[in-house]
């Protein structure tokens, strides 16, 4: 045992010593000055209906008395008269106590009414846990002789009913003695029920947001019926039920209800393991004493359940002392031996209950709030341990998140770095891409103009051409103006410059050359669009004029299917191997021109044989058009056929 607990647990028995210790009476109260001293005590049955004590049936009786087992089963009204004498002179005052009266009643001292219950009749009021205090008036006792102390009770034989101790004496004495009474068997309680039920909203509120901790649950529903059920004995109405036995069936249910959420507690407080099937028996067993006490006759099944769940909880609590000794965790021993405590006193309190042990006091209280204390303590230790497992959870997580956070930082870093220098790579490879399919196509243009003419050209013919060549490098180098550029508002605005770049080569090579384009567009293509499949074009046108020798050109922009647009050129020049020229990468504007129509989704497709050679640019303007489909080398494609009727020629 650590030292920490080994404190506690002196601390707890000194606490118990001291709430159950009581000076004696003797050393608190001074010596009479004169005796008083009772000379008989006899109690007879009377008629309820009667307001006068009985002549005949009297019998001899020690107080406390009770009637049930010298008059089994009677429910009624006995008189109390005791007999008493005094040596003290007349004018000495006289205080009477009496500890109990079950359940209600009055007294007389000789023939003057001195007090009364408010409820002589059920419901009865419930005097069996007040003492009382009173001091005799002077004018109903007689100067010489003995005087008599009338007591009527009206009681129920089921609720132990009889008549307290009494005394007679000085009234310092006596009222010392009544507020040690009330202190016992009411303020105790009081104060039991006070911090019980403190306890027990603590715990519901801590328990409320946070449902995963039963063991807070189960405390504030064994707080809860353990007030409920403690609260009888203090009661003096039964206000709200309408008698005693409803009452005692509300009281028997909160017992049953005490040993049953007191049991799994003490399972939740040992983490012993409870599955559902335990609690679904346990329920079942609640539910069945329950309607036994509500629905049951009388008073003898509410005793016998009382009794199957005094045997439960002593069941249980063996079943701890055992599991205590098995683990021989510090924890499991405290809670095992406090339990041993309640069991030891228990067993005292109801001796003295039922008067075979001699005396007066009861310690169930005592122990009960020790019982208490000791669980919120346990609960308390047991939440620190789990803020403290939180804590270390969060520290590790926080470690884990940082050192994640600096990994995703570090990534990231080098994510961006290499983002960078593929963005530089794709930067360079779309300048040459632009420099090769602009720049390149007009340098190659302007060339071919000037060795086709015998004599030198004109000046102005020479700055036209520069001026078209520092226009192209402007548009490859500023490629952001042609982002935010507007497309041709017609087909044939888009077609008209490259139809002015290159008619005048075709003539003067003797290549006839045929453009054909739709009205307007159907849907639009973008402002990139419109400068890919220029540039395709340009790159086809050039390639023809280098390589075909063709006689005759084709070019055609159409609109095959609703959100394609297909630019198809045609020539019928040498021809070539496709397949191989690309495989070899002799092509390479065409190879360029088929990556970013792909980059663009679209297609492009090159049929080439001797005598014809045909370029499919094919550029989808909706997201969900269909693929074009790849005409045979030998006969011209299905949208050549669909050009004819389509498009008109433009010469």
């Amino acid at each position: 045992m650590t030292s920490r607990w080994r404190k506690l647990a002196w601390q707890l028995c000194l606490c118990w010593v001291w709430l159950c210790w009581q000076p004696p009476a003797h050393a608190r109260t001074e010596a009479a000055a004169c005796a008083t001293r009772m000379v008989s005590v006899m109690a007879a049955r009377s008629n309820a209906a009667s307001s006068q004590a009985p002549q005949h049936g009297w019998q001899a009786v020690t107080l406390p008395d009770n009637w049930a087992p010298r008059w089994p089963g009677y429910d009624g009204t006995v008189w109390y008269r005791i007999t008493w004498a005094t040596d003290c002179p007349l004018a000495t005052p006289i205080a009477l106590t009496i500890g109990s009266i079950s359940m209600a009643g009055e007294v007389y001292s000789n023939q003057d009414l001195v007090w009364r219950d408010r409820h002589l009749q059920e419901p009865l009021s419930r005097s069996w846990s007040t003492s009382h205090y009173w001091i005799l008036p002077q004018s109903s006792l007689h100067a010489a002789g003995h005087n008599t102390i009338w007591v009527r009770v009206v009681g129920l034989s089921e609720l132990h009913p009889g008549l307290g101790a009494l005394q007679l004496g000085s009234p310092d004495a006596m009222l010392q003695a009544h507020l040690q009474r009330n202190w016992d068997v009411r303020t105790l309680f009081w104060l039991n029920i006070i911090l019980s039920a403190a306890l027990g909203v603590m715990a519901l509120a801590v328990w409320i947001p946070q449902r995963k901790r039963p063991l807070l649950g189960w405390y504030a529903l064994v707080s809860l019926c353990w007030v409920l059920f403690i609260s009888n004995g203090l009661l003096t109405e039964t206000w709200p039920f309408p008698d005693n036995l409803a009452m005692a069936r509300a009281n028997h249910l909160a017992y049953i209800g005490y040993m049953a959420s007191f049991s799994v507690f003490c399972w939740q407080l040992i983490e012993s393991p409870l599955s559902r099937p335990h609690l679904l028996r346990l329920g079942w067993l609640m539910l069945a004493g329950a309607l036994i006490i509500v629905t049951g006759p009388g008073w003898a099944p509410m005793q016998r359940i009382a009794d199957l769940y005094t045997l439960l909880f002593l069941g249980n609590t063996a079943w701890v002392i055992w599991h205590a000794l098995r683990t021989r965790r510090l924890q499991h021993q405290l809670v095992a031996a406090c339990l041993v405590v309640m069991v030891s006193i228990g067993a005292r309190d109801l001796l003295v209950v039922l008067e075979i042990w001699p005396s007066h006091k009861v310690y169930s209280p005592y122990t009960g709030l020790l019982f208490l204390l000791l669980s919120a303590l346990l609960m308390r230790r047991r939440i620190l341990q789990d803020a403290e497992r939180i804590e270390r959870f969060n520290q590790e997580l926080r470690e884990t998140v940082a050192q994640a956070c600096e990994d995703l930082n570090t990534t990231l870093s080098e994510e961006h770095a290499l983002a960078l220098a593929n963005a530089h790579l794709q930067e360079r490879l779309q300048l040459a891409q632009d420099l090769h399919d602009g720049l390149g196509g007009q340098i190659v243009r302007s060339i071919m103009l000037v060795e086709q003419n015998d004599a030198p050209p004109s000046k102005e013919r020479y700055l036209s051409m520069l001026k078209l060549l520092r226009d192209d490098l402007r548009q490859v180098v500023d490629s952001d103006g042609s982002i935010g550029a507007h497309a041709p508002t017609t087909p044939e605005e888009w077609m008209i410059p490259l139809r002015y770049r290159f008619v005048s080569l075709f003539d003067d090579l003797d290549i006839r050359s045929e453009w054909r384009a739709p009205a307007d567009w159907c849907p639009p293509p973008s402002a990139l669009q419109c400068m890919l499949l220029a540039r395709v074009a340009e790159e086809a046108l050039t390639n023809i004029i280098k390589h075909s020798h063709a006689h005759t050109v084709q070019v055609c922009l159409s609109y095959p299917e609703p959100g394609i647009l297909l630019l198809y050129i045609e020539d019928d020049g040498l021809g070539f191997d496709a397949p191989a020229t690309l495989r070899a990468g002799l092509g390479i504007g065409m190879s360029s021109m088929r990556a970013r129509m792909e980059r663009m989704g679209g297609q492009l497709q090159v049929h080439s044989r001797s005598g014809h050679t045909a370029i499919e640019a094919t550029l989808p303007l909706a997201p969900r058009a269909p693929a074009p489909q790849r005409p045979s080398p030998d006969r011209p494609s299905a949208r050549t056929a669909q050009i004819e009727g389509e498009v008109r020629p433009w010469r």
